[in-house]
């Protein structure tokens, strides 16, 4: 167990440190701010919804609302899977907003190797496109491939602390053939979760995001706050 936290360790650092290669970046802080619920129907499936809130430029404007419907099945107590519709208005200053769906499958592996410690890693395939109705990029899908792995530890049994690590590959761009495809975004996480009571929880964490071999690649720093319940 504790040569799969120091492999951990050392790949969140080479990743950490991956972007510093090429290009000037464009630092801005901002804050999430997320509501989740879930329903089990059965043993194997569950449904939810997910309402986020974001700010951006040093928390002075808001960046986008989303809302998640999602159906999950677990297939076994360490995999499951998911399929994931996101509506997002995203603040297009003069424009208004501009409307983006989104679908998401997801892929969820979880081991135990500890009494203290899990390891999940979360396979994502997503498609997007925007303004459907109300512009040409509607008629264009672009895809991604989201890589995350995260390490969690029990402290007692009501906190957990998290460090995880994503990394987004674009699949696909209609809109630009020279960079179709290729390594786009890290997303590095430090988290801590409370549980209120068995089916309430809530959380809090710090998001760095660094985006490369992009158009004026944005370096996020996220202050996020999530409060998840079960009915």
């Amino acid at each position: 167990m504790s040569k799969t936290i120091r492999v951990f360790s050392v790949l969140s650092l080479l990743l950490w440190n991956l972007n510093g290669f090429s290009q000037v970046v464009y630092p801005d802080f901002g804050m999430w701010n997320t509501i989740s619920i879930e329903k089990k129907l059965n043993k194997k499936i569950s449904v939810s919804i997910d309402e986020e809130f974001r700010l951006k430029e040093n928390l002075s404007r808001i960046n986008l609302f989303y809302t998640n419907l999602g159906v999950n099945y677990k297939f076994s107590k360490k995999l499951k899977a998911a399929l994931i519709y996101r509506n997002t208005q995203k603040n297009a200053d003069a424009r208004g907003y501009d409307i983006k769906h989104r679908i998401m499958i997801d892929i969820i592996y979880k081991e135990k190797l500890s009494k203290k410690f899990n390891l999940t890693f979360r396979q994502r395939f997503q498609f997007e496109n925007e303004n459907i109705f109300s512009s040409n990029d509607g008629k264009y899908i672009e895809s991604f491939l989201r890589s995350k792995f995260d390490l969690s530890y029990n402290i007692t049994k009501k906190i957990k602390t998290s460090l995880s690590e994503e990394l987004r590959f674009q699949l696909h761009d209609p809109r630009n053939d020279e960079t179709d495809y290729g390594l786009r975004r890290f997303r590095h996480c430090l988290g801590i979760d409370y549980d209120i009571s068995s089916k309430s929880t809530m959380g809090a964490y710090y998001l760095i995001q660094n985006e490369i071999t992009t158009y004026k690649p944005n370096e996020l720093y996220i202050f996020g706050l999530q409060y998840s319940f079960q009915l």
